[in-house]
């Protein structure tokens, strides 16, 4: 499939054939190239630098791991009650839906992919918030349309946009994370956290651990960690406070300003391409579970 800047593409060892509901041909929708993507099976071609790239991690695992058959095979175990055919029905079903919105976010998300394998990670969370800002106001319109409750879509929407109000983000981000917790209400993933590894020597994990849980979570004493972080290792953000993990960041580092006490200055990060190298995994995968659990949704 091409875009402007780059190309998804089929791997050499791909089972994948022509008339198939997820090759990747000239007829691939943006949907359709976007599950690729993220579950690790595709190659990605940059037409500006002219280099081919494996992506063969599947971003639908919280642990991130390789998918080493560099297919769709694991999603006949992946949801409960679904199988790879019903996918592969859904897909076709659905290739011509919401086009535009979707080619938008696969620009964004093949050139964050892009970036985060060849490890030029600040590039990478530039184009992951970018893919974000675009999920946050289509992917509850697309949520809402798929229904047949009408009365209880129009609460949904009405409570979205009341409790939008409490949080300190603007806009359709607001609205997002009130759809997030309606989309994943009674679920596993809505009591999980999403774990960032701090992998760096003691003196320089003492230091990201601070500023992370500082001045992007607000944890202000031991108190405030989550039962699953560990000092100065491991900190495990709640699914639900995700959201939040992800418009605060690029705020304390985009938005550097000396009135404020409270934005990260270089020599709390070290380095912006190590600070990110440690969270971009954990937004595309939380990226792809709210893409996931869209789909997953209008299967239904």
């Amino acid at each position: 499939m091409n875009l402007t800047s780059y190309q998804i593409i089929e791997h050499a060892s791909s089972t994948f054939s022509e008339g198939d509901a997820f090759h990747l041909g000239e007829n691939c929708s943006e949907q359709t190239a976007l599950f690729r993507l993220l579950s690790g099976s595709c190659d990605i071609y940059s037409n500006l630098e002219e280099e081919q790239i494996t992506q063969n991690t599947n971003f639908f695992f919280s642990d991130i791991t390789d998918n080493t058959n560099t297919d769709l095979s694991f999603l006949d175990d992946f949801e409960e009650g679904i199988t790879f055919a019903d996918y592969q029905t859904f897909m076709l079903t659905n290739r011509f839906r919401n086009r535009g919105f979707y080619k938008n976010v696969l620009n964004e998300m093949v050139a964050a992919i892009y970036h985060y394998k060849k490890n030029n990670h600040t590039a990478a969370f530039v184009h992951l918030y970018r893919t974000y800002e675009h999920l946050s106001y289509a992917f509850p319109m697309i949520y809402s349309a798929r229904t047949d409750d009408y009365l209880r879509t129009f609460e949904n929407l009405r409570n979205w946009m009341t409790n939008s109000k409490s949080d300190s983000n603007v806009g359709e981000l607001k609205f997002h994370k009130s759809f997030v917790a309606t989309l994943f209400k009674n679920t596993p993933e809505l009591a999980s956290t999403i774990d960032i590894e701090i992998t760096s020597s003691p003196e320089n994990q003492e230091i990201l651990f601070n500023t992370i849980t500082k001045k992007v979570l607000g944890w202000k004493t031991v108190n405030d960690y989550t039962s699953s972080t560990i000092h100065p290792n491991k900190i495990a953000v709640s699914f639900s406070d995700f959201h939040s993990f992800i418009i605060t960041l690029r705020n304390r580092f985009f938005h550097y300003s000396n009135a404020r006490s409270d934005n990260i200055k270089i020599e709390e990060i070290l380095d912006s391409n190590f600070l990110f190298s440690l969270v971009n995994g954990a937004i595309i995968y939380f990226i792809s579970t709210i893409f996931h659990g869209v789909v997953r949704h209008n299967m239904s």
